[in-house]
């Protein structure tokens, strides 16, 4: 629950800073940003964005009204890292022509798993949050994040996250899923944002799209034993 807190920090405005490259790989700290165009450019061939002890692969973006030019990933880091790492997407979205009956959108897919560093340590990814500040106005306008969340592989379907703000309903700007005490190493989301402004002059937009992942850190077998041992010296003491 720390975790979903830290969701509504301020992350709209942030400027695009000069993020560290290595080949084939952007890294990004805490508050720091590059362009979409960048992380899927030519220059990063291999769309790799590494953030603490997570590192993300953009596969795919498509949209035929927000280009990646225009659109910003936002490194996100909590102030502790087991309560929270990823990014935001960031821009001036929403929709583009209010009432001509068509949705504004765009569609990501990614995949995140923990670097083998902190791999070998025992971290595990636990689950996943979703936040946005969707905002929509007249009866029936909307601003919403669907997204489809896998094991590793793809294949295997784990969760579908939602968050929806439709004018004059109820709405909600952020959805979460903790898989524990399933853990793993690595998640393939498919995300879709969609804006759609029912009449002239309503509006339906946002600025920002917030991920997260949460982690917990097994310990090696190795070490789990050792810990069994002390408790069994321990209380061996205590009886003498």
């Amino acid at each position: 629950m720390a975790s979903r807190a830290l969701f509504f920090s301020a992350a709209a405005g942030l400027a695009v800073v000069c993020a560290s490259h290595s080949q084939g790989a952007i890294t990004l700290t805490n508050g720091q940003a590059a362009l979409l165009s960048d992380v899927i450019g030519p220059n990063n061939p291999d769309r790799t964005v590494n953030i603490g002890d997570k590192t993300f692969v953009f596969t795919t973006y498509t949209s035929a009204h927000f280009p990646a030019t225009a659109v910003s990933i936002s490194a996100f880091i909590a102030a502790n890292p087991l309560d929270g790492i990823g990014f935001d997407i960031t821009g001036g979205f929403g929709d583009l022509i209010s009432g001509d009956g068509t949705i504004s959108e765009f569609n990501l897919l990614y995949t995140v798993e923990v670097n083998p560093t902190f791999l070998a340590q025992g971290y595990r990814l636990k689950d996943i949050g979703l936040a946005f500040n969707g905002a929509a106005s007249g009866a029936g306008s909307f601003a919403r994040v669907d997204e489809s969340v896998f094991d590793g592989t793809g294949l295997n379907l784990l969760a579908t996250l939602h968050t929806n703000v439709t004018a004059g309903s109820s709405s909600t700007q952020q959805d979460f899923r903790d898989f524990s005490p399933s853990v793993y190493t690595k998640f393939q989301v498919n995300k879709d944002v969609k804006f759609f402004a029912v009449a002239p002059g309503n509006t339906a937009s946002a600025s920002f799209v917030r991920q997260t992942f949460s982690q917990v850190i097994i310990p090696a077998p190795g070490s789990a034993a050792l810990l069994g041992l002390g408790g069994l010296v321990a209380a061996r003491r205590r009886r003498a």
